[in-house]
């Protein structure tokens, strides 16, 4: 089974960084088992879905907008992710999630389990740095990330030396 955790955001774009931020994270401080990848892909556009085709699962860390407080964790299914109608895309994660998806299962390459861990953000404004709120978020963040993964069977170990995340922007 191919299984990928990946990070999504600007991280020039303060609570937009929260995906590579908790992507990162979790890269340093656990070892996965093969067949596991965990990645900060940025703001992937027409490559995302190079990046999802082929695997089994995904799981999704990514700055949300959503109808709840700042640093809210909301989990989406694959089935929430495909039931958000489409709307005018021109921003800086052109084609969306939703559209990386059908496209993927026109051509029959899809995972068939994905999961968006969705952190809500109170600024997508360009500077960098967290919002106190979304920056507070980060261990349950990474927390549901792992959850997700432990669903899939994943068992990530702690390595013997800790890895440097490398969070640049966040200094």
């Amino acid at each position: 089974m191919q299984i990928a955790l990946f990070g999504i955001g600007n991280i020039l774009m303060s609570d937009d960084a929260v995906g590579p931020t908790v992507a990162r994270m979790i890269d340093a401080e656990w070892s996965m088992p093969d067949g596991v990848v965990v990645e900060d892909l940025g703001t992937p556009t027409i490559e995302l879905p190079a990046h999802v085709a082929g695997l089994d699962a995904v799981v999704f860390i990514d700055a949300v907008t959503a109808n709840a407080a700042p640093g809210s964790i909301i989990v989406y299914s694959r089935e929430q992710i495909l039931a958000h109608p489409p709307g005018l895309r021109v921003g800086p994660h052109d084609p969306s999630l939703r559209e990386t998806l059908l496209t993927l299962d026109l051509v029959g390459n899809g995972p068939r389990h994905v999961v968006l861990v969705g952190v809500v953000a109170a600024s997508a404004k360009m500077g960098l740095g967290l919002t106190p709120a979304v920056a507070a978020a980060i261990p349950a963040a990474a927390e549901q990330a792992l959850a997700e993964l432990a669903r899939l069977g994943v068992t990530p170990t702690r390595p013997e030396t800790k890895r440097d995340a490398d969070l640049w922007w966040a200094a």
